[in-house]
């Protein structure tokens, strides 16, 4: 019985060793993807066609910040051996609805279905910080 108990946490750490190396190669490939994106928004930026494509503009930058994040949450879940705070997980939250935010033109539902989306991830911070960071 003690065998076995050995072989399956030596596998265990196996396993957990490959996730590791797993998110190292995707935050690698993802680092590389984000400069990939910057190149053509700088590109963009310096050239002066940029009122004739803020649509575009706006797009490349969703875009770079979809990678910024999950590069982010890479990066995160590395340094926590796999495991992000519930700290993270809500300013992502924040993030991404601030993105949405900035992507919803004209719809007034929209618009106020996520600022207060926002607003109650914000409290959601404010109380975590407050009263649950230091319990755990």
């Amino acid at each position: 019985m003690k065998k076995l108990e050995e072989i399956t946490k030596q596998f265990g750490h196996l396993l957990q060793g490959l996730l590791i190396l797993a998110m190292a190669i995707l935050g690698i490939i993802l680092i590389f993807a984000l400069f990939r994106e910057l190149v053509p928004l700088v590109q963009e930026v310096i050239s002066g066609s940029i009122t004739s494509s803020n649509n575009k503009i706006l797009d490349e930058v969703i875009v770079f910040f979809l990678l910024f994040e999950f590069t982010a949450m890479t990066i995160s879940a590395l340094m926590h051996h796999g495991h992000t705070s519930i700290n993270f997980l809500l300013g992502l939250g924040v993030t991404a609805l601030t993105r949405n935010l900035l992507t919803a033109h004209g719809n007034i539902e929209d618009i106020l279905i996520n600022s207060v989306s926002i607003l109650l991830l914000a409290i959601s911070m404010v109380v975590y910080n407050k009263h649950f960071k230091d319990d755990i």
